[in-house]
């Protein structure tokens, strides 16, 4: 059974945020590869997507989605419609 806390995080931004960049994992040319291979930033599934996001500050971060959370954060954000599958 699934944890209520799992099943409700989604991805969202933060004050001042937007994003930079969305690449397939393999792709990512990440620091970081091997913690993003290993999980969803949300949920225990393998790594879909990583986002990348950028303060206004210029200060970045790095999302790693599942497929399910990539879809949903693709319904809320625009600029993750137009990613190659």
């Amino acid at each position: 059974m699934q944890d209520p806390q799992q099943a409700s995080s989604v991805f969202t931004l933060k004050p001042g945020e937007k994003i930079t960049d969305c690449s397939p994992l393999w792709t990512s040319g990440s620091d970081r590869i091997l913690e993003e291979i290993a999980t969803c930033s949300h949920c225990l599934q393998p790594t879909y997507r990583v986002i990348v996001l950028t303060s206004a500050a210029g200060l970045e971060r790095r999302e790693s989605l599942c497929v399910k959370h990539f879809v949903h954060a693709a319904r809320t954000f625009h600029e993750l419609r137009r990613q190659p599958a």
